[in-house]
């Protein structure tokens, strides 16, 4: 007597049916809801008029340097540009990265270094190329006390410059080219007050650290075209002198340690107001930290977001975005845990299937985003990396927690 077994793959009833659905329809959902696939628009360059340009490329003459006139054209219309460098024991960097500042490719601008009084090194320096009329120099007295050293810096260098339109920026970055403020510079425009430059680790930076960074500037970039700026993790930042004085400046968290960029951003940044440049150009490369500073860095930020207006909205999407894309993992694991339990074929077949696709989707859309930003980090730890993300975040918030929380604020008890 014959004994017929049932194959449970055949036996596709209306349960496995709609888990075959809703599966489908997380994988296909999961790789939309993701911040490599919201696309930043490049803005055009808006500080010179383009029709003006043609005109005078057309009225050379036939001896005359195309690519001169034009670029002469273009500097003539450019934003006269001050830039503060606030150094703190760094004189490597600044040593290193002065001169690549102090010789742009810019019409007029100046540059402003405020150090620590006393850092003897960084003074030396300075004297060194005390004979260029664009740099100008100014200490802070070693007694300063109750205020972030960096904003009381800031906002000296802020009093002492020339022009309309200030940049500060991160001496430990290098410009890619001599061209890098004129190409931030053409943004500033009438109906501009914030300018953005886009940062970017060197290449010996680990990849998670490009990875994070990528993730998140992506996020930030989001808001700035949806008009609704939060902060940032750029190292190059311009803004109105008239408007930071007449708004005080950082007060009201001068007592945090940290936080220039995202105060800056948050405080002034209004709907249309906000250019961000993604060129390679106008790119900062950013010399690679110690871990120790990278680490610092997130607890200093899980301390000033709290003080930063749209951080829920902000936050939002984030832990949208992260909720999506691990109920779009943890789904067909448990689907094909338990079919491979009981033998079911079928799902079986479906849960390996829509994991697969999940995958391959995120890591192409992933990999599409980081080829646009010429960053160096492999496909394959696309995934993984979106996994650790959450994770690396909650390593931060333990260390936060179990921080002494005025190591983040200047007035000590």
């Amino acid at each position: 007597m014959l004994k017929i077994t049932k194959i449970n793959m055949i036996n596709i009833d209306n349960i496995s049916i709609i888990i075959s659905v809703v599966l489908l329809f997380l994988a296909l959902l999961s790789p939309i809801i993701n911040p490599f696939f919201r696309k930043p628009k490049q803005t055009r360059y808006a500080g010179f008029d383009e029709d003006n340009l043609d005109q005078t490329t057309e009225e050379c003459d036939d001896n005359d340097d195309e690519e001169e006139v034009v670029n002469n054209t273009i500097q003539k219309n450019l934003t006269p540009i001050s830039i503060i460098f606030t150094p703190n024991n760094d004189a490597e960097s600044l040593s290193r990265n002065l001169e690549l500042y102090l010789n742009q490719n810019h019409c007029d601008f100046q540059v402003i270094v405020v150090a620590p009084k006393g850092d003897t090194e960084t003074e030396d320096i300075l004297k060194s190329h005390s004979s260029n009329p664009r740099l100008y120099t100014t200490f802070i007295p070693t007694s300063s006390k109750y205020m972030s050293r960096k904003k009381l810096a800031i906002t000296l260098g802020v009093k002492a410059a020339k022009n309309e339109w200030v940049m500060i920026a991160d001496i430990s970055c290098m410009p890619q080219s001599d061209k890098w403020l004129s190409t931030l510079a053409s943004h500033c425009s009438e109906t501009n007050n914030l300018v953005v430059g886009y940062t970017k680790f060197e290449d010996d930076a680990p990849s998670f650290w490009k990875f994070e960074r990528l993730q998140t500037t992506l996020y930030l970039i989001r808001e700035y075209q949806k008009g609704m700026p939060y902060g940032c993790n750029s190292n190059a930042l311009l803004f109105r002198k008239s408007e930071f004085i007449e708004q005080d400046g950082f007060r009201g968290n001068l007592k945090f340690i940290r936080g220039e960029y995202d105060f800056i951003i948050n405080k002034y940044g209004k709907k249309g107001t906000i250019d961000i440049d993604l060129s390679k150009d106008g790119t900062l490369i950013e010399q690679t930290p110690p871990k120790k500073l990278w680490v610092n860095k997130h607890l200093y930020y899980m301390e000033s977001r709290k003080h930063l207006r749209r951080s829920f909205r902000h936050r939002l999407l984030f832990n949208l975005d992260q909720s999506i894309m691990h109920v779009s993992y943890l789904t067909p694991i448990l689907v094909l845990s338990y079919s491979l339990l009981k033998e079911h074929w079928f799902l079986t077949i479906v849960a390996m299937t829509v994991l697969f696709v999940t995958i391959i989707l995120r890591t192409f859309i992933g990999n599409k985003a980081i080829k646009q930003f010429e960053e160096d980090i492999p496909a394959w730890k696309i995934v993984p990396y979106e996994l650790r993300i959450i994770w690396q975040n909650l390593s931060y918030k333990i260390k936060y927690w179990r921080a002494n929380k005025y190591d983040f604020i200047s007035h000590k008890i």
